[in-house]
């Protein structure tokens, strides 16, 4: 079997670290899991490409029904014996008392387990489809020895005891339904089809989901409350995320997946959504930097489709399809709903700032296009273009439908953004030398990126932003591909509006164009002059003056011409991730991650200490003569990063009025400016450094040195996390009281 190794390896895995940890768990529970464990691991390891169940019969005969159970490792049978144990296994680390680093690492494995059994599901022939007629066999109780040769339909799949469910007369009820192993069934058709197969692999991977989902629940409450920006916990809670979603990918497939998927999956909290993107986006920190070969290749390979497919979903949540599904009713008016949805923007955009998500997603694009580029041929390794083109959309939506601090947020980050876009430019430009097979996709893909940097100098930048992408667009203006692409040279253009440089390119560009590419340039222009925050009239001149076309335009029809076909248009990001040939499958799990002393030595930076708050032994007044020097207790203050790494401090639910004005994030260390404002000092010296001596509310001059320590923002800030730590207390002691009260509950057999 293809992925036995796999399975193998991380249910071996799963078997240590739980002996390690016996003691933290009941007995009872411990030892029917650890047996169950060991039996899958036994399966696994000698598993062997299986022959066919059954000679092959005649279509006119019926197959012969045996009166024993098989006994070869079937695929099918494998993976739902699998999916029981590590249902078990998730359960027992649930319900334990495990250290939470513990739990991360048992829990990861699992997850990762978990994915590889589902795999095998995929490819297996010997799966049950719900709705197939089988018939009993095989039974030795004596109270299910009467059910042999009866003939039911299976219903489902039920992952918590690795059976499936059959009906044994039309119309019963799912109370009268009986669970029986694969082994003691024998379907009347005992080889289905491939599609009959996948079909139901994905009802077996959907039970497993719903198995699983309050652990999902539990897991993530946990991760948002144990969240720390010590490396240590950083890299596991990387690493748990990412299984945890490759895990869901598996279960529920990939067309299964909806636009409000990731969001239900969280309990429709957004701030939680953002804490799982953070982790997910910063898993490249775990690759082994010492792997190499095939070994490293592989684990990339998996972390690179992982981050890809959470990308996918986490932009789909800022589309319309979020709020209203297919089946969905939207009763109210176009301005209503319009409002409904920038609402939902707004509130996602706020819990992506407040937790660092979009800085974060940046660094793994840059993770990406960096593999990439990496001394690899432009023959050998493709363009990483999901990422990229789902950034510069993410970046268009908040830039446009975000408020004032959202905006503030990504004019801070612009010039990581145009430093990812230079880097996408070079590789997009020496493919296209290189003649590429998906140059078109190549293209397709710049039209994002280029949007993105349009949005960027609707926001206003500095001049250093500025000459950036001056130079950004005329590395792309040296390529005559897309010179002669009228939808890249109209947003060349706009990204050109008030550069110092000459526009020649552009103009050269312009007069090479077909009447039908010019009607379709000014089409491009006109509907993306929104994103410059202006009018098509407010520009229209200028760019007749780059394009050498002072005459009058033609009429503007709005058609969906405006969008040329092979565009990944706002409202489907999906599409575009087919152009990886990904297609949502991840290779193989390899157990290649760094450990957590590794991933620190790679990573760690020594923290800089924040000094001391101002006291009277800073004033250096004369000591008293006789009298002795009192050593006074160096105090701590208590940074940004240490209150978000405090158990149950949720910096997002902090009053208005402790938080930053530029960010929105909770004040660590706050000052005050003239004008009234409070910012964080660290997030404003970002400003000034990126955006200049300008306040960023007002636009009045600003400088550092006008500020003042705001002692009693720092203070109010102090109380409230005091009291968050207090309300977070009662609440896990009262969580941890109904969870005892519910596994007394399953225990008596009442």
């Amino acid at each position: 079997m293809q992925n036995a190794p796999q399975v193998a390896s991380h249910l071996g895995a799963l078997v240590q670290l739980l002996l390690l940890r016996s003691a933290a768990f009941p007995p009872d529970d411990f030892k029917a899991t650890l047996q169950r464990l060991q039996a899958a691991f036994v399966r696994w390891s000698g598993a062997e490409t299986p022959s066919s169940p059954t000679s092959p019969t005649s279509p006119s005969k019926e197959p012969k029904v045996p009166t024993k159970p098989r006994e070869s490792n079937l695929p099918g049978e494998l993976a739902a014996q699998s999916c029981e144990c590590l249902v078990r296994a998730l359960r027992l680390l649930n319900n334990s008392d495990l250290v939470w680093p513990s739990k991360i690492v048992c829990s990861a494995c699992c997850f990762l387990a978990l994915a590889c059994a589902l795999r095998a599901f995929r490819g297996a022939r010997d799966v049950l489809v719900p709705g197939q007629v089988v018939t009993i066999f095989g039974l030795q109780s004596s109270a299910g020895t009467y059910l042999n040769g009866v003939k039911g339909q299976v219903q489902r799949f039920h992952a918590e005891t690795g059976r499936f469910m059959v009906s044994l007369k039309n119309g019963d009820p799912p109370a009268e339904w009986k669970k029986f192993r694969p082994h003691n069934l024998q379907p009347d058709c005992p080889s289905p089809s491939a599609s009959l197969a996948f079909q139901g692999a994905k009802e077996c991977g959907r039970a497993c989901l719903e198995a699983v989902a309050e652990i999902f629940d539990d897991l993530l409450l946990t991760m948002h409350e144990e969240d720390s920006d010590e490396v240590h916990i950083r890299v596991l809670h990387a690493q748990l995320a990412s299984t945890m979603w490759e895990a869901l990918v598996c279960c529920a497939d990939r067309e299964m997946l909806e636009a409000s998927a990731l969001l239900d999956l969280c309990s429709d909290d957004v701030t939680l959504c953002a804490v799982v993107a953070r982790h997910v986006f910063s898993v490249h920190l775990t690759v082994h930097a010492s792997s190499e070969g095939s070994d490293q290749s592989q684990t990339v390979n998996r972390l690179l489709a992982v981050q890809e497919s959470f990308t996918k979903a986490y932009c789909r949540l800022y589309q319309p399809g979020a709020l209203w599904g297919p089946n969905s009713e939207t009763d109210g008016s176009i301005k209503e709903l319009q409002a409904s949805l920038q609402e939902h923007i707004l509130r996602l955009a706020g819990a992506a700032v407040q937790m660092g998500v979009l800085p974060q997603l940046i660094d793994c694009c840059d993770f990406h296009l960096c593999w990439a580029n990496a001394g690899i041929g432009p023959g050998i390794c493709p363009v990483p273009l999901v990422l990229p083109v789902l950034l510069s959309r993410l970046v268009c939506t908040l830039a446009t439908n975000g408020d004032s601090m959202v905006r503030r947020h990504i004019l801070m980050l612009v010039p990581a953004f145009l430093a990812i876009a230079d880097t996408f430019a070079e590789l997009v430009i020496a493919r296209l030398q290189a003649q590429a097979a998906n140059s078109a996709d190549l293209l397709t893909a710049s039209q994002a990126v280029l949007d993105a940097t349009i949005a960027a100098v609707g926001l206003g930048l500095q001049e250093e932003s500025r000459e950036s992408v001056e130079a950004l667009a005329l590395q792309f203006l040296q390529d005559s591909r897309i010179t002669a692409d009228a939808a890249l040279l109209s947003r060349l253009a706009l990204a050109l509006l008030g550069a110092s440089r000459e526009a020649e390119p552009i103009r050269q560009g312009f007069a090479e164009l077909t009447d039908t590419q010019k009607a379709s340039f000014w089409q491009q222009a006109r509907a993306r002059c929104h994103l410059l925050n202006c009018s098509f009239e407010d520009v229209q001149g200028v760019l007749q003056d780059y394009c050498g076309a002072p005459q009058p335009l033609p009429p503007f029809e709005n058609s969906a011409e405006v969008i040329p076909e092979g565009e990944c248009s706002l409202g489907d990001p999906g599409e575009i991730f087919e152009v990886n040939g990904t297609n949502g499958e991840f290779p193989e799990p390899v157990s290649a991650m760094a450990t957590v002393e590794e991933a620190m030595n790679l990573h760690h930076t020594q923290p800089v200490e924040d000094p001391a708050p101002p006291s009277l032994s800073a004033l250096n007044l004369p000591t008293i003569p006789g009298q002795k020097a009192v050593k006074r207790k160096a105090v701590k203050r208590l940074g940004r990063n240490d209150i978000s790494s405090l158990r149950g401090v949720d910096p997002a639910e902090a009053p208005e009025e402790l938080r930053c004005a530029i960010d929105g994030k909770l004040l660590g260390a706050p000052v005050l400016s003239p004008y009234g404002h409070v910012f964080e000092e660290d997030t404003l010296k970002q400003w000034l450094t990126t955006c200049g001596s300008v306040c960023p509310i007002t636009g009045k001059p600003l400088r550092e040195e006008d500020c003042r320590a705001d002692v009693t923002t720092q203070q109010k800030v102090l109380d409230w996390v005091k009291a968050a730590r207090a309300s977070y207390k009662i609440k896990k002691e009262e969580r941890r009281r109904l969870r005892q009260a519910e596994m007394a509950e399953q225990e008596d057999p009442v």
